[in-house]
This record gives C-alpha cells, sequence and structure tokens, in this order.
C-alpha cells in the first residue's frame, strides 16, 4: 500500500521537486484519510464479496516527508486496516533508513534517533494491542 506513490516515495529514485505533505494536494487530488479509504475500497468490498481475510503485506511512508506527514500517513492506513480488520506489516523494520521508524526526519542523518520517533512510537501503540490467537493463550 503506497498510494499516493508520489508521497510515499517522495525523493527515493529521483530528487523531490518540492516536499509533498499528507494529508494534502498531489498531483490535483485531496490526499487524507477518505482519500485512502476510497483508494482501498475495492480490497473492502472483494472482503464482503467473499468473506475473505485481508493483508496488507506492507506500506510505509519516507521518513524525510515533511513535518509529521508520514507519522499522519501511517496513522490513518493503520487505522483504516484495524476498522477492517485486516491484518497489517509495516514495511520495513532495519532494512534502509528511508524507511526506518528508529530513525529521524533529517534525511542526511543516516543514524538512529535518540529519542523514539513520532513513528515509531505509533507503530509501538498498535503493537501493543495485538492479542495471542486462541490457541496460543495458556
Amino acid at each position: 500500500m503506497y498510494v499516493p506513490h508520489e508521497f510515499t516515495h517522495q525523493g527515493v529514485h529521483t530528487p523531490a521537486a518540492a516536499p509533498l505533505t499528507y494529508p494534502g494536494e498531489i498531483k490535483g487530488k485531496r490526499w487524507d484519510k477518505a482519500a485512502l479509504a476510497a483508494a482501498l475500497k475495492p480490497v473492502a468490498d472483494f472482503q464482503r464479496t467473499y468473506n475473505a481475510h485481508i493483508y496488507i503485506g506492507e506500506f510505509s511512508a519516507i521518513r524525510w516527508a515533511p513535518g509529521d506527514s508520514a507519522a499522519n500517513y501511517l496513522r490513518d492506513v493503520i487505522e483504516i486496516c484495524e476498522e477492517h480488520g485486516w491484518d497489517w506489516s509495516y514495511h520495513a523494520f532495519r532494512e534502509w533508513n528511508g524507511w526506518s521508524v528508529e530513525h529521524g526526519s533529517n534525511r542526511e542523518d543516516t543514524h538512529p534517533a535518540t529519542q523514539p520517533t513520532d513513528r515509531q512510537r505509533l507503530l509501538m501503540e498498535w503493537f501493543k494491542k495485538n492479542q495471542k490467537p486462541a490457541w496460543m493463550a495458556k
């Protein structure tokens, strides 16, 4: 889940022309939680139609997105997943510092932050809500 790609991947492959914020206007369209939910509506429809279990295998936003944009995006994607009962995985833990929630928003600083970032705190709060499956409970 990398919609809108222009936001989530800004500056990854080529220098960003201008920083893009979320929520905000991207390529002439307003992107916010409602727009993300609309983009994921076909998934929700499939889930209802076929009684399918949904797993969002990865989603992320580049850590140097302006201000709290990356945290806002992650929060909205997670909330949409949780509202539908979907399982999800954040991309990616300690793979590359561009996606790292342990690194701050300064692209030039390739060292982990000394304090948890807003993105890291967000994920940790959601991880605390995880429950063991019934078959694992003793």
